[in-house]
Order: C-alpha cells, then structure tokens, then sequence
C-alpha cells in the first residue's frame, strides 16, 4: 500500500469504498440530491454564491456531470470499488472537486458512522 500522501484522488475513493460499502448507497443518493436541489434553486444559489475559484454554474455543471454519471454507473459504482473510485475521480476531469466536496459534507452532516467520519476526515479533508 502507498503512504497516504502518494495516494491520488482515485485511490482514496477507492480505498474509502472498501473500508465501507455500506456508506456508499447513501453517499450517492446524497449526491444526486444536492444535485437536484441545485438544479431546482440554480437562482437562488447564483445570487448567494461566493466561493471565488468558480461560479455557480460552473459548479453546477460539475453537479451535473456528477449526477450523469452516478444515474450511469450507480449498480456498478455500489457493487465495485473500481468503478465507484475511476468513474467519479478520474484524475483529469474536475468533477472531482465537486465529489470530494459532497464526501466531506456528507460525512460531516448525514453519516452516522463515526469511524467512516474519521476515515473521511483522513484522506479528503485539506
């Protein structure tokens, strides 16, 4: 195994799926839900956004991509930590900005499971 700081995005995904599959159902959902609330409120959220590296519609755009993927790839991205970790944190696409955002909101207000909070906290929190 790698040391944790040669471990890439993909890695730490992966890692995160196999350490707990059971999280990964929710996480998901979780995703797609943020999206949809993002989709459904875009007015609201451009008139607020202040997070300086990108506007709100590019973010939504990465919540878009996200949302298409995980509809493609859910059964598989459950199933498989290969799949999960490769389709939502391909190391060349920006998307996993947004992904890793969601983790760390997720882990921090909708997970229960304290050692799955840790591990998050460990490999995707700056």
């Amino acid at each position: 195994m790698k040391a944790i700081n040669q471990l890439t995005n993909t890695d730490k995904a992966k890692l995160l799926h196999e350490l707990f599959p059971d999280e990964i159902p929710a996480l998901l959902e979780d995703i797609q839900a943020v999206c949809a609330h993002f989709k459904a409120n875009r007015e609201a959220y451009a008139k607020t956004w202040d997070f300086g590296l990108m506007t709100f519609d590019m973010w939504l755009n990465l919540a878009e991509q996200a949302d298409k993927l995980i509809n493609k790839h859910r059964t598989n991205m459950v199933r498989s930590s290969k799949v999960f970790s490769e389709q939502l944190f391909h190391s060349f696409d920006y998307t996993v900005l947004f992904v890793n955002d969601r983790i760390i909101k997720y882990a921090e207000g909708k997970s229960e499971n304290s050692k799955f909070k840790l591990a998050v906290d460990l490999l995707f929190a700056v």
